[in-house]
């Protein structure tokens, strides 16, 4: 995306809505979404994630409410790695299970091992079923651990132990469903070099595609927030109008020189 929601309106990534930055904010959001779905009688699905810090916001437990209330075809994830930023699990939440705040929804709710690819697959793929066919909303808690910092600005190392990060891989998902799939006989090393090529490849494509895009217009910071823009938002509108001509000069007459 490089900060660029054009990012989220490739068709080719199906229906991905923006990124949410505040915490939690997406589910409701979700929910949104899925009333439409409904409402127009179609066959679709919201698959909406979030981790286990959003499941004490406000914003969570006010759209779950409204799917249970509503049967919503929504799938909410909720990616519990037992780290809210610097927060333990253990004290954000006085549930036993993050599942089970589905209950209260009425809401059917599951706890999956979340470092078992074909497991969790598996029950995701379920409750979107049972959601396109109008069958009401799903909650599912997948259990993992957040091996690295919740963001560049953390440090991990500050709020938990080496010992723990350490017994933590050995549960890391990619490393267990390679081995499971050696195992098998369904995957070697030469399949795994492939596969190694064939994403790099994929991600310079991506790159190099990200890089020719053309910059976005200023303008671009006043659309598609109100229905009628405001009369002080049009005025720095004009003046943002006035910068995209200058800078277009600028940028000619560099290529002039």
């Amino acid at each position: 995306m490089g900060g660029d929601e054009r990012g989220s309106a490739n068709p080719e990534v199906g229906k991905d809505l923006p990124y949410c930055v505040p915490i939690a904010t997406q589910v409701s959001h979700a929910a949104g979404v899925a009333a439409a779905i409904k409402i127009r009688g179609e066959q679709r699905a919201v698959l909406c994630t979030c981790g286990d810090g959003a499941t004490s916001k406000g914003d969570f437990l006010e759209a779950i409410n409204l799917a249970g209330v509503w049967q919503l075809p929504v799938v909410f994830l909720i990616n519990n790695n037992q780290w809210a930023i610097s927060v333990p699990r253990k004290i954000q939440c006085g549930a036993p299970t993050l599942a089970q705040k589905g209950i209260g929804a009425g809401i059917p709710a599951l706890q999956v091992d979340g470092n078992d690819v074909i497991a969790l697959h598996e029950v995701i793929s379920e409750a979107l079923l049972k959601a396109r066919l109008h069958k009401g909303a799903t909650v599912i808690e997948a259990i993992s651990y957040r091996l690295s910092d919740h963001t560049t600005a953390d440090d991990a190392t500050r709020y938990r132990t080496n010992e723990e990060l350490r017994e933590a891989w050995q549960r890391e998902p990619i490393k267990r469903l390679q081995h499971y799939l050696h195992q098998q006989g369904e995957w070697d090393e030469s399949k795994e070099q492939r596969l190694q090529a064939q994403a790099a490849d994929q991600v310079q494509q991506a790159v190099d595609e990200y890089l020719q895009t053309p910059q976005q217009s200023l303008d671009d910071l006043f659309f598609y927030h109100y229905e009628q823009l405001p009369a002080d938002l049009a005025e720095q509108l004009s003046d943002a109008d006035m910068a995209n001509q200058l800078q277009g000069k600028v940028v000619q007459g560099a290529k002039h020189d």
